[in-house]
C-alpha cells in the first residue's frame, strides 16, 4: 500500500522534513508527500526550502504541494471564518483523494497556523480508515529565529506522538462520504444525518427488542404523558406496586442497554424520558 505524509507548512519548513525523517525511521514506507499552504510570502520562502531538499535528500519520494483556494483565489493567511472553511476543504479533498486512490494517510499536525491542525482533525474524523494516523511533533528546539536544520542532529531533542483519531463515521458512512461528497460542509451534514438515523434506529431496537408489550404500555405513558406511578396504575388498572415494579425492570432494562448497569446513581426517569422522547415527537423538558 502506498503511505502518503500530508501536511502543513507555515514559515518553519524542518516541520515537514524532520516529521517525514522521523516516519522513515520507523519503518513507514512513505513515498509521497503533500504539503498545503497559504500565499503568504514569508510561507513561500519555506516551500522554496522544501523544493530543493526533496530531490537531493529523498530522490525516491515525490514533492507536491498545494496552495490553499478560497472562492477568490489563493488565500494569504488563515484571518477568517471564510479562510478556516476553504482550508477545510483543501485537507478533506487532499484526504478523501488519497483515500479514493487507496493509500495509507499520514497526517502531520505540526507545521503552519494552529487551527490548521484543528480543522486537519475534522476532515480527519470524517474520513479516515483504520490504517490512518495523525502525528504530532513535539521539540524543544527554538526554531523561530534560528538556523533552519532541515534534518535533526543528535542533540536535538524532539518526538512524536500518535494523535487519537476518534471517527464520527463508520465504515459504510465513509465510504459514501468517499464515493458521493466532495464538499465537507455536506460531509458534515450527511455524517450528523447518518448519526440521526443510527441513534433512532438504536432506540427502537430496544423499545421492541428489549421490552416486554406490558413494559412497552408503563414505558410509553411515562414518556408519551409524562405520568406519575399513581396515574400509570390508574389508566391500565393496575396497582402502584406493580407498576412501581414494572419501572425498575425497565430502569434495568435500560441501564444493561446504556452499559451503565451497577454505576452510581444508575437510570433515572429523567433519563429514561430524555433517551426515548423522540420516538414519540416529544421534547424532553
Amino acid at each position: 500500500m502506498n503511505e502518503l505524509l500530508i501536511a502543513t507548512l507555515g514559515t518553519e519548513p524542518q516541520g515537514v522534513t524532520w516529521m517525514l525523517d522521523w516516519l522513515l525511521q520507523q519503518g513507514f514506507a512513505i513515498d509521497e508527500v503533500l504539503v498545503l499552504h497559504t500565499s503568504a510570502s514569508v510561507v513561500e520562502a519555506a516551500l522554496q526550502k522544501l523544493k530543493q531538499e526533496f530531490p537531493a535528500y529523498y530522490p525516491s519520494i515525490r514533492f507536491r504541494h498545494e496552495v490553499i483556494r478560497g472562492t477568490e483565489g489563493p488565500i494569504e493567511d488563515l484571518a477568517s471564518e471564510k479562510d478556516t472553511w476553504a482550508f477545510l476543504q483543501s485537507i478533506y479533498r487532499a484526504i478523501r483523494r488519497a483515500r479514493q486512490m487507496g493509500q495509507k494517510v499520514h497526517l502531520s499536525l505540526t507545521g503552519g497556523r494552529k487551527t490548521m491542525a484543528v480543522y486537519a482533525m475534522v476532515a480527519a474524523q470524517l474520513l479516515f480508515g483504520e490504517q490512518d494516523r495523525a502525528w504530532h511533533m513535539i521539540s524543544e528546539v527554538p526554531w523561530a529565529g534560528t538556523e533552519r536544520r532541515m534534518h535533526a542532529t543528535p542533540p536535538d531533542r524532539y518526538q512524536v506522538v500518535a494523535v487519537p483519531v476518534v471517527r464520527w463515521s463508520d465504515a459504510a458512512t465513509v465510504q459514501v462520504l468517499l464515493a458521493e461528497v466532495d464538499d465537507p460542509w455536506e460531509a458534515l451534514r450527511r455524517q450528523q444525518e447518518f448519526t440521526l438515523h443510527e441513534v433512532i434506529r438504536r432506540r427502537r431496537e430496544f423499545w421492541e427488542h428489549h421490552l416486554s408489550p406490558a413494559l412497552r404500555g408503563v414505558a410509553e405513558l411515562l414518556v408519551r404523558e409524562g405520568l406519575d406511578n399513581a396515574a400509570i396504575a390508574r389508566r391500565l388498572g393496575k396497582s402502584e406496586h406493580t407498576i412501581a415494579n414494572q419501572l425498575t425492570r425497565i430502569y434495568r432494562a435500560f441501564e444493561d442497554w446504556k452499559g451503565t448497569h451497577g454505576v452510581a446513581g444508575g437510570a433515572s426517569r429523567a433519563a429514561f424520558i430524555a433517551e426515548f422522547a423522540s420516538l414519540f415527537g416529544q421534547e424532553p423538558e
